[in-house]
């Protein structure tokens, strides 16, 4: 346990110096701005309580109440606003310092009256602050759902809060002295104006939910100087003992994960997101109460493309149920670790349900997944109930679905689907096949060649189920490019629809003519087989009547349009 409590305390340390902070600097730099030396350490102190107090109780205290879950960041902004209004107008300050000196056991065990604003301030930064999660914080705040009053969880808690409290305090501090130099009165004030309005400003972010939007931004584009201090999280001694503690951040194969209760294994916490999108971040702990659906995915999956329907029509029959589904996009190519690509996937399927960025992969190592697409269905009270991994059967899972709401207390369920086209699989179809260096394995003729720039031709014949190069091609891992207008890629099939993964940085006219079989149009090649290359995502070369065996010629009429892989559909 000790070993867990210097963890959780260098944890905190890490935290606070990442850049999921920079969107509250504001509001702890204007604690310096007001005179009152005991400022800083009275905010940094309320922020240390609140985040303690609410990690441990939050869920509990919303649910007691029967409270929308936004009710306490809400009222959290309120006195974020009225501490930058205090800034700006300094009859405000006055009025605010006396109504603080009135707060029982707070304001008037405190030497001078209105020092309790101080607290209260912090008390507000730590509920709308959301830290970066790393293992430990996931672990945490499993923990404070299932054990809220156990030693462990308070130690931890405590220790992790600390931590992120002491650099905040420095920060703060030394914003004070930078203040401290502002020699003439008039200058202290004026700056303590400026502060007034980023705060006001900050909380503004806030209401609307932009300010996680800019962690993530900032996080993002910034140097990640905070993934190898967090190595020490992922260690194996840490692990084990979280292990020990029932959490750990395995998923639900790893041992110490819960797997050993009858209601099923722990869901791990999400984490090392870079993006959420149609959402604010949320976190197991928060959606206990809920049953989830945490579905793993990636856009250009077609097998994923064809299970979105289902997850969105579950989302909107049964999310005013109680029912939420959380989409986490892990990418399997480059270009799907870009945001605008992933915005653009969930506007074009129609996505309304909240969507996790996993660039990293590091919620899916915690689930332990191996797939795309994987469902982990997850009860109210954040046990995982059900996996189910691949496409089809979506009426079984509606069934889970249902089961678990009902479980949770909802009695009156809107009716459930009366059918589902079964995945269109046929026997002896074409297997997904890569393009690139690292994993082609198909491409006819003397074998796989080194990445770089080379010439090539088609080969005699084509066997099945592989694909051949003609003309001026550069190979890289993940994709070829076609170098030269008349470059040709085709590829031997059985299936009844063919799509490929393709990019371009400029429009790339391409022409698609298929052989041995008859072909119609599709939603990305007309009737005349013409078709534009352009965003990265997977076109729909292919629609025939029935299943055959047949082959794909695809003709680039300009240089620069990338294939990645081609998938196949019965």
């Amino acid at each position: 346990m000790a070993l867990l409590i210097v963890v959780a305390f260098i944890a905190g340390l890490v935290t606070a110096v990442s850049p999921c902070v920079l969107p509250i600097l504001p509001i702890v730099l204007a604690t310096g701005a007001d005179g009152d030396r005991r400022r800083p350490y009275l905010v940094i102190a309320g922020l240390i309580a609140s985040f303690s107090f609410f990690t441990l109780a939050s869920v509990q205290i919303i649910d007691a109440l029967n409270l929308p879950s936004s009710t306490l960041r809400d009222v959290a902004i309120v006195v974020i606003a009225v501490f930058g209004l205090t800034l700006l107008v300094p009859a405000l300050a006055v009025a605010w310092e006396r109504a603080t000196a009135r707060v029982p056991a707070v304001g008037a065990s405190l030497a001078r009256p209105g020092a309790a604003g101080g607290l209260i301030t912090g008390v507000g930064l730590g509920l709308v602050w959301t830290p970066c999660a790393g293992p430990i914080l996931g672990a945490i705040t499993s923990l404070a759902v299932t054990a809220p009053g156990s030693t462990a969880t308070l130690a931890l808690v405590v220790a992790y809060a600390i931590g992120a409290g002491l650099p905040l305090l420095a920060i703060a501090l030394g914003g004070r002295a930078a203040l401290a130099r502002l020699r003439l009165r008039s200058a202290s004030a004026r700056a303590g104006r400026v502060f007034g309005v980023l705060v006001l400003a900050t909380a503004g972010l806030m209401a609307v939910g932009a300010d996680t939007t800019i962690s993530a931004d900032l996080t993002s584009a910034l140097p990640d100087w905070t993934g190898t201090l967090q190595t020490l999280e992922r260690s194996n001694p840490v692990q084990a003992a979280l292990g020990d503690l029932g959490v750990g951040s395995g998923g639900s194969q790893a041992s110490g994960s819960g797997s050993d209760q009858a209601d099923g294994p722990l869901a791990p916490e999400f984490a090392g997101i870079d993006h959420w999108l149609n959402s604010p971040p949320l976190t197991m702990a928060g959606l206990r109460g809920k049953v989830v659906l945490v579905d793993f995915w990636t856009y250009s999956c077609i097998n994923c493309i064809r299970t979105l329907p289902y997850v969105e029509s579950w989302y909107q029959k049964y999310g005013p149920e109680g029912f939420v589904v959380v989409g986490v996009h892990t990418p399997e190519f480059a270009f799907e670790h870009d945001t605008s690509n992933v915005a653009a996937a969930i506007a074009r399927f129609g996505i309304t349900y909240p969507v996790a960025q996993d660039n990293e992969y590091a919620t899916w190592t915690a689930y332990n997944n191996e797939y795309w697409p994987a469902d982990y269905l997850i009860d109210a009270t954040g046990h995982i109930r059900d996996t189910h991994f691949g496409e089809g059967d979506y009426l079984q899972t509606e069934g889970e679905i249902r089961s678990l709401l009902a479980e949770a207390g909802q009695s009156a369920l809107p009716s459930p689907a009366a059918s589902a086209a079964p995945p269109p699989f046929i026997a002896g179809e074409t297997p997904e096949t890569y393009l690139g260096t690292n994993r082609a394995e198909t491409l006819a003729g003397p074998g796989m060649p080194p990445a770089g720039k080379g010439q090539f031709s088609f080969p005699d014949q084509l066997p099945d189920s592989q694909f051949a190069v003609s003309g001026s091609f550069d190979f890289q891992p993940e994709y070829v490019v076609a170098s030269d207008a008349g470059d040709k890629l085709e590829m031997s099939f059985m299936a009844r629809d063919v799509y490929l993964v393709m990019a371009a940085d400029s429009p790339v006219q391409a022409n698609v003519v298929v052989t041995g079989a008859q072909t119609g149009a599709t939603e990305d090649v007309s009737a005349g087989g013409a078709m534009v290359i352009g965003q990265a995502r997977l076109y729909h070369l292919v629609h025939l009547d029935s299943a055959a065996h047949a082959v794909v010629t695809i003709t680039f009429n300009g240089p620069g349009a990338r294939a990645y892989a081609f998938t196949f559909g019965g």
